[in-house]
């Protein structure tokens, strides 16, 4: 091994600039795995639950795991303390948990059973509680008067998640089963007979369809940089066969060659780990700030396990080493100092596109009238979304192993349409290479394919987001005004909502069947409409909250019943004592009625899951990366193939090709292969998104927005600018004094 040390000295002296670009491809492909597996972690851990979470939902569900177990009294809990939105505080939700236990109930390992009582809050709420005493929030979760301390963080989803887990009385438990016989469902409480402490089973929290799409993301995302590295790996193949058999001249053996190419490459993969791993251990704050449904993720979430590492860095050594010795060993490496490839260039065949042609099949027949018809009799199997993946999958890998064969068939098109020498030399050139050629640009047509794909199906949801606010009746309240909803609330609520010093004006509605009942002058006070000129101000207007938005307000001719039931508008004095509206309308209003305070500030605002935006949000990310990497590794292809050329091109400048020809033929080679099959992906890309959104959406419209343009004419303007800088090292590999030994 010393020996093999000693060569690698002496013989790698020259190639520190390739080492070192192997091993920042390294670096950058350790990194993102790792981020992108943090992220997977964090996801499944939350999707998976914490144990009073997950414990209520399998009780409520009244899975295997929590079938009563002898000699344990059940532990009740219930995530219902009040019906309506009294857990919401601003823009977030409360989750409350209320539990009732005894002497031989299950308890959580790390979390004492509150009695009556008695209430732990998170450490978000319990700052919150702290910070806005004026909003009383605890005033809406029943009579909590002992505070027993902050939950644990394995019992909360995320450091910025409202909890608040109390303890119930056996009436209340038992008042609640009566609500709910009369109603005719189950009991607002579940029977929990195991928690952390005595086996309870966790479970990842993800659907096989979840998986999946996270799996097809990961595939995505991770294809470039196995290329990327993959490319770098293999730089100055050439040269290293020459360096190699001069080895051999001067009497090294092969086993001493072979172990010089594993170290080789070895020391610049383990130096990229160690690189890699240092910025991703840098970026630990970075990803701990990073909110998903405005939450953060708690750090041991984020963090990987030892057989994660263990696989990340052993597949990227192996892979390093495999590429290297893959390559090598196609060269033919003798002792008299001769080294050939005896790789040959095989013909691509034409089946190649019968793979991406069966996805878009699949797609076509999807988006048909028999397709329609299949996926609504199967909407509620997994079928439809497994097959759908499949085309995708045969979509995606299928452009690109056809991609070698359709830039051979482009190339020599082109070169039979050659007008001058640069473009016939360069047709010919890519047809016999379209396989090595078209390697280098795979990434970025991957991931404009993928772009293309996500940006299309998720383009719409802007547009959607519009029409929930214009389908949103409430989004008619002006600003600072609130609707006060519930049937259960005393008969003078107007009167004790005007004592509160915070709230400016009251009005009682009165609803109907077909809406709401609104006296004129409280309809232009509270709301963006207004009567017809000629009504009075008493006069009532029929307005509906429930439905979408309307332009004209129609007058109501019949008689109103005041003594009925009633609904009001109110007006605060700033947006900011929603909040106070909302525990003071609680604290009046019974337990078990549906109660809400709803703001017309708030309900402006999109209510589409904000999930759906943070993961489009995710896809824009992730296909920049996708983008940089592919890009990337375009540039290292072409940087690679200039070496493997420099005796081709400097034949060629010897044969009176000036140097600006010889700079258009490989621009050419690069960029032509490029546009074209990026235009080709771009395409297909498109289609099948807008297919996707058509199928399993009948309100997300699909457009192509300017940042879809900007994202793929910013990823194809890098690769080309990259492309051109790089052209000055034609001029460097075909002066004559760097040939001197060719």
């Amino acid at each position: 091994m010393s020996v093999s040390w000693m060569l690698l000295q002496k013989s790698g002296r020259q190639s520190f600039s390739r080492l070192g670009l192997t091993t920042a491809a390294v670096a950058l492909g350790i990194m993102l795995v790792c981020c992108f597996t943090a992220g997977i972690n964090g996801l499944m851990r939350r999707a998976g639950g914490s144990a009073i979470s997950l414990a209520a939902h399998q009780a409520s569900r009244k899975e295997a795991s929590q079938q009563p177990i002898a000699g344990i009294e059940p532990l009740r809990i219930s995530n219902v303390v009040r019906l309506g939105n009294a857990s919401k505080w601003r823009g977030q939700i409360i989750q409350t948990y209320s539990m009732h236990g005894t002497a031989k109930s299950p308890q959580f390992a790390k979390l004492k059973t509150p009695g009556p009582g008695e209430y732990y809050l998170s450490k978000a709420l319990a700052d919150a509680v702290a910070q806005h005493p004026e909003d009383d929030i605890l005033a809406r979760f029943g009579n909590n008067t002992k505070y027993l301390g902050v939950l644990p963080s394995e019992y909360v989803s995320g450091p910025d998640a409202l909890m608040i887990v109390r303890g119930a009385s056996a009436d209340e438990v038992a008042a609640s089963d009566d609500v709910a016989k009369v109603q005719g469902q189950a009991s607002y409480f579940a029977n929990v007979y195991r928690t952390d402490a005595n086996g309870l089973t966790s479970n990842v929290g993800l659907g096989p369809i979840s998986i999946i799409v996270l799996g097809i993301g990961g595939t995505i995302l991770l294809f470039p940089i196995v290329i990327f590295v993959s490319v770098a790996t293999q730089l100055g193949a050439a040269q290293r066969e020459k360096r190699y058999a001069a080895l051999r001249l001067i009497g090294a053996t092969k086993r001493q060659v072979g172990r010089v190419l594993i170290l080789e490459s070895l020391l610049a993969s383990v130096v990229g780990v160690l690189i890699g791993l240092g910025a991703f251990w840098l970026l630990q704050a970075p990803l701990q700030n990073f909110k998903m449904d405005g939450m953060r993720f708690n750090p041991s979430d984020l963090a990987l396990t030892g057989t994660q590492y263990v696989l990340i860095i052993g597949l990227t050594l192996g892979l390093t080493v495999f590429v290297n010795w893959r390559r090598m060993r196609r060269a033919q490496i003798s002792p008299l100092g001769v080294s050939r490839s005896i790789e040959k260039v095989k013909k691509l065949r034409a089946w190649r596109a019968l793979v991406p042609v069966t996805g878009i099949a699949i797609f076509v027949w999807l988006s048909s009238k028999p397709g329609l018809d299949w996926l609504t009799a199967n909407k509620e199997s997994a079928m439809p979304m497994l097959l759908l993946m499949a085309a995708l999958l045969l979509v995606m890998f299928g452009l690109v192993l056809a991609g070698g064969w359709l830039t051979n068939k482009l190339s020599l098109l082109a070169a039979r349409w050659a007008n001058n020498g640069s473009m016939l030399i360069a047709g010919k050139r890519t047809a016999v290479h379209s396989r090595t050629v078209f390697r280098g640009v795979s990434g970025v047509v991957l991931a404009l394919f993928a772009g293309s794909f996500y940006l299309t199906a998720t383009s719409g949801i802007e547009n959607l987001n519009i029409q929930a606010i214009k389908d949103n009746g409430y989004s008619q309240l002006k600003h600072g005004t609130a609707a006060v909803i519930g049937r259960s609330l005393p008969g003078d609520m107007a009167k004790r909502l005007q004592q509160e010093s915070y709230v400016t004006s009251v009005a009682t509605v009165y609803p109907r069947e077909d809406g709401n009942a609104i006296r004129c002058q409280d309809l232009a006070r509270y709301t963006e409409h207004t009567c017809p000129a000629n009504a009075r101000p008493d006069q009532f207007a029929l307005l509906n909250f429930d439905a979408p938005v309307v332009k004209n307000v129609s007058l109501i001719n019949d008689k109103i019943d005041p003594n009925g039931a009633k609904e009001y508008l109110v007006a605060v004095t700033s947006d900011d004592n929603i909040e106070k509206l909302r525990s003071t309308v609680m604290v009046h209003a019974n337990q078990y009625d549906l109660t809400y305070v709803v703001s017309g500030t708030d309900s402006k605002k999109p209510h589409i899951n904000p999930t759906i935006r943070e993961f489009a949000n995710l896809a824009y990310v992730g296909i920049g990366v996708t983008l940089f990497v592919a890009v990337a590794s375009l540039i290292v292809s072409t940087i690679g193939g200039l070496m493997e050329r420099r005796r081709s091109l400097y034949t060629l400048r010897l044969g009176g090709m000036r140097l600006v020809q010889l700079k258009r033929l490989v621009m050419v080679e690069s960029v032509a292969p490029l546009l074209i099959t990026s235009l080709i992906s771009c395409s297909i890309g498109v289609w099948t998104g807008a297919v996707f959104t058509k199928m399993f959406s009948t309100t997300l419209k699909p457009v192509l927005t300017p940042t879809y343009f900007t994202i793929v004419g910013i990823g194809l303007a890098a690769a080309i600018i990259g492309i051109y800088l790089i052209l000055p090292m034609v001029d460097k590999l075909t002066r004559a004094e760097a040939n001197q030994t060719e």
